[in-house]
């Protein structure tokens, strides 16, 4: 025969649930009034994100992705794993190695410094600040290979000001790592040119000296002044002796005409001789000296020469090899900027009253099922005297210090 829906367990339970509806709505209620007031004394959290990526990191993982299964299924299976190797290539490289960078515990401890994430997170060690500022900040690497670096702070413009920041220092790391061989030959060239600089100033050094010394400021123009000079006294000279000697003839030797002719010739002997040996007033050194000291000239010219072309050559691979790097070397960059959020992340006030009237409102149903199936197993003639004996038993041994009932003695 069939069970009537009434002496049912869900008839039961339904007439239960309709007796008490009213305390089932006043629970409810008050638990949305106190899931309210609890929401509001919430500390408000702001949420910012932003979109980054790694220079060149998408088409070309994607491009070693196809090829590595093409390889896989082309390969015979002694040699499969060579596909999947291929995919360890420099942009996959380059892509774990910002993540890394990204979620390091120096980044992290640069922005808990600058920020004074202690104090706020009242905690005792920098470790457990280190936990508390990861439950905050995300770092998602997506599979296209975007990273999404996200983080919740007590402010919109702490939230969006932190996030540029990690990315901000993520490159400051980045840059400082060495990760390629074009890395790697700027330093090694930097210490070069650093030689040859201080190799440089020294051959410069011994050419100031030189021509302090010496006085040959410009040795080949020196030079050729020099001859002229000596050619135009030794014409000079010439013609002074010649009109001296075409005066001899007809003048007597104290003549004053005869005299100062004399002196002429004399001067311009002993200028030439001066100017051969060289004198400390002349600007141009004499010619007996100057072979040697273009001599010495040339070997410092060229010591000169050669040290300046070996830091010019430097300078310009150095240069080169800058160029090199900031082309191959990781970096992050920003395609959605952080911008303070209009609306916060937690808490939502509206959410949280619904969510837990609901689990209110669900628990007083479930506590009215509970109620209703004890009641159904202690009224019904087969199970209720077991259960009601066990509730007994249970009771006897929970409160033993009860009084007992009169007319009861302990047997002797």
């Amino acid at each position: 025969m069939e069970k009537n829906i009434e002496n049912s367990f869900s008839g039961k339970w339904i007439r239960s649930i309709a007796s008490n509806l009213r305390r089932i709505a006043v629970l409810c209620l008050v638990v949305a009034l106190a899931s309210a007031v609890w929401a509001l004394t919430r500390k408000q959290y702001w949420t910012a994100s932003a979109i980054t990526v790694v220079p060149g990191g998408q088409q070309t993982s994607m491009g070693l992705a196809g090829l590595a299964g093409l390889a896989g299924d082309l390969l015979p299976d002694q040699l499969s794993g060579i596909g999947s190797m291929m995919n360890m290539g420099p942009t996959a490289l380059d892509i774990n190695l910002v993540f890394q960078v990204v979620t390091s515990r120096a980044v992290c401890e640069r922005i808990i410094f600058k920020y004074d994430l202690l104090a706020d997170m009242k905690v005792p060690t920098m470790d457990d600040a280190l936990l508390e500022f990861r439950k905050k900040a995300s770092v998602f690497l997506s599979p296209e290979g975007f990273f999404v670096v996200s983080m919740e702070a007590d402010s919109r413009e702490n939230a969006a000001a932190i996030v540029n920041d990690i990315i901000a220092f993520s490159n400051e790391e980045l840059s400082t790592i060495i990760t390629s061989r074009a890395r790697r030959s700027r330093l090694a060239a930097e210490e070069f040119l650093s030689a040859a600089e201080e190799s440089l100033l020294i051959a410069q050094d011994r050419m100031e000296q030189f021509r302090a010394e010496t006085g040959l400021l410009f040795p080949e123009h020196q030079g050729v002044l020099s001859m002229d000079m000596l050619g135009t006294l030794e014409t000079e000279l010439i013609l002074a002796e010649a009109e001296l000697a075409g005066v001899s003839g007809t003048m007597s030797s104290s003549s004053t005409a005869y005299l100062e002719i004399a002196r002429k010739v004399a001067f311009l002997r002993s200028s030439m001789m001066g100017k051969a040996a060289g004198d400390s007033i002349s600007y141009f050194p004499g010619m007996d000296s100057m072979p040697a000291m273009l001599k010495e000239y040339e070997n410092i010219a060229i010591n000169l020469e050669t040290r300046r072309a070996i830091y010019l050559m430097l300078r310009q691979e150095l240069e080169s090899l800058k160029l090199e790097e900031a082309k191959d070397s990781p970096t992050l960059e920003i395609l959605v900027p952080a911008v303070p959020s209009a609306l916060r992340s937690y808490p939502k006030r509206g959410k949280m009253v619904i969510r837990y009237t609901a689990l209110a409102f669900f628990l007083s149903l479930l506590w009215i099922a509970v109620i209703t199936y004890t009641k159904q197993l202690l009224d019904d003639s087969t199970t209720g005297p077991f259960w009601k004996n066990v509730l007994k038993i249970s009771r006897s041994q929970l409160f033993p210090g009860r009084k007992r009932k009169k007319g009861y003695h302990r047997p002797s």
